[in-house]
């Protein structure tokens, strides 16, 4: 059997193409995550954690500004999040919390924080869906600019569409 180099040149071209998309195409890797600070300092009972809910939805509840309301979701969220299978509950807290007050930034950085790893497609719907509902002048310029660049460092990293993210940066810089 005679191998031309043309039969050589097709068999390395396919082979440099079969690996260029294996590693265009890889998986994932599990990196190492940091653990939140709440989950490496205490492990609190669901009594206590029940209790600490109940706690800061009173105090949104009772709140008279925007800000102290959103402020008292966020805490009521982040005890939520502390509890097994408490995502859920925590994401509608958190989501009731960057309506309560538009212009706060710490909804939106707590949401990429907890769907960050686990669930990255929701949170690349949660944030698409607060930028459009933000105004990017005025009061809440510095909330769309927050969720640009949970954006950005999402489709950097965990989704790795490099377009995306090359284009919310610029518009991350132009609200800037």
């Amino acid at each position: 059997m005679y191998v031309s180099w043309q039969k050589l040149l097709v068999a390395g071209a396919a082979l440099l193409f079969t690996g260029f998309l294996l590693w265009k195409y890889r998986p994932t890797l599990p990196l190492p995550r940091f653990a939140l600070p709440w989950r490496r300092v205490r492990k609190t009972s669901v009594v206590a954690l029940a209790e600490e809910l109940r706690l800061a939805r009173e105090r949104a509840r009772k709140a008279s500004t925007p800000r102290e309301r959103a402020e008292g979701l966020l805490a009521a969220a982040e005890a939520a999040a502390r509890a097994d299978n408490g995502v859920t509950s925590a994401l509608g807290l958190y989501l009731r919390a960057m309506r309560a007050d538009p212009t706060f930034c710490e909804p939106l950085s707590a949401v990429a924080s907890l769907l960050r790893k686990d669930r990255p497609e929701l949170l690349e719907t949660v944030l698409w869906r607060r930028l459009s509902h933000l105004s990017w002048k005025g009061d809440t310029a510095p909330a769309a600019r927050c969720a640009a660049e949970a954006l950005a460092s999402l489709y950097r990293r965990e989704l790795r569409h490099r377009e995306r993210a090359h284009a919310l940066q610029k518009l991350v810089s132009f609200l800037a």
